[in-house]
């Protein structure tokens, strides 16, 4: 019982970075647009995944940041989406800070509209 109040700690830390970092985009924004380079196939317990690289150049150095794709998509639509641009909002004083925007949810932590022109994308990311 003891050590309930460090478990506890430990599984909540990753999640607490990750509202940190956003906070710290938040607070010092720039936006980008990234392209998707590849698509990684990642099995998991709950579910499978696609983690999608999407590069992005900041000050003529190139980022990646990482978005998530439904497991169920075919090689097709796979393929159709390769080199397709996607808007990256990052932090200015640290560009390797960032989020692809690619859902209603992502544009709506940063106060924005998921615009008509990436209706396309419900499809492809959550």
């Amino acid at each position: 019982m003891a050590f309930t109040p460090v478990l506890l700690a430990l599984a909540a830390a990753p999640k607490l970075y990750t509202i940190y970092e956003r906070k710290q985009i938040q607070n010092d924004q720039a936006f980008t647009v990234g392209t998707i380079e590849r698509f990684n196939y990642e099995r998991r317990k709950v579910r499978d995944v696609y983690r999608v690289d999407v590069q992005y150049n900041v000050d003529g150095k190139v980022f990646t940041a990482k978005s998530r794709a439904f497991w169920k998509l075919t090689k097709w639509q796979l393929d159709s989406v390769m080199k397709q641009k996607l808007p990256v909002v990052y932090e200015k004083s640290d560009p390797s800070n960032s989020i692809v925007l690619s859902t209603e949810e992502r544009f709506g932590q940063f106060g924005l509209m998921l615009p008509d022109s990436l209706i396309w994308t419900r499809q492809y990311f959550y």
